[in-house]
């Protein structure tokens, strides 16, 4: 058989450039994914790094408050939260602890190991076909889903169960069900950054946000964590009971078998 001469520069010409998109598209799609996989230290809202969780922190009488969350704030009895019972902190507040956390990314999923709590948190990533929750299906840390976007890993988190520390443990404000919280994390100059907006427009007023610079840890990472509940609820003694006219605390003794 005669070969064209034109025919074949033709065809090779063709594959050259179906080659050339096809690696110019892996390319392109690979650059868009954030090498997030490691262990951080916990954010900064210092461009410096430096100690300063302030950001992160929504106020007891912060102006984003609703009516109804400043009356449930009040109303809620302090030792009736359920961080005394070695429950872990609520995303987006546990942003907050000091510790650090480390990330793994997989093909269909990105896991988050918390530092604190002994929390692992899975995100699923949009194109797996991963079972969605039903619709009376609701969890303490929410439904993640997330997607890389523009070099970012968007995280958007909402199926929260009613919370009464679910936007701040320490100054009792809850969040409902209608809590939606999103993250944005990319790398700049080799550390993340982690930008987060939380909605709640039962309790909150407005979008609630913030942005922190988190750096690579150097120690070796050692996420384990157990929660010493006898400690834990020691400083309820302390407390003056805010209805004395009720019966003293019977507490349960949770069994902690592994």
């Amino acid at each position: 058989m005669k070969l064209d001469p034109l025919g074949v520069i033709l065809s090779s010409l063709c594959a050259a450039i179906a080659l050339a998109t096809v690696c110019g598209t892996a390319s392109a799609a690979s650059a868009d994914i954030p090498k997030l996989s490691g262990v951080w230290q916990f954010g900064s809202c210092n461009p410096d790094g430096s100690f300063n969780i302030r950001c992160m922190v929504l106020e007891e009488f912060d102006d984003l408050l609703t009516t109804r969350a400043q009356a449930l704030r009040d109303v809620i009895d302090e030792a009736t939260q359920p961080k005394y019972d070695c429950a872990p902190m609520p995303i987006p507040h546990m942003w907050t602890d000091p510790y650090s956390y480390k990330i793994e990314q997989l093909e269909d999923r990105v896991l988050i190991y918390y530092g604190k709590d002994d929390v692992v948190r899975t995100v699923w990533l949009e194109g797996h076909g991963h079972q969605k929750p039903k619709m009376n299906e609701f969890f303490y840390f929410g439904y993640s889903r997330g997607r890389y976007e523009d070099g970012a890993l968007v995280i958007v988190t909402d199926k929260f169960t009613f919370d009464p520390e679910g936007l701040n443990a320490d100054f009792r404000l809850p969040s409902s069900t209608q809590k939606q919280v999103t993250e944005r994390m990319s790398i700049e100059n080799g550390n993340l950054v982690l930008e987060v907006s939380t909605i709640d427009t039962y309790f909150l007023k407005a979008p609630w946000s913030f942005r922190v610079i988190s750096r690579p840890d150097p120690n070796p990472w050692d996420g384990s964590w157990e929660c010493d509940l006898a400690a834990s609820r020691q400083i309820l003694k302390l407390m003056a009971p805010a209805y004395p006219a009720d019966p003293a605390f019977d507490y349960i003794e949770y069994s902690s078998e592994k």
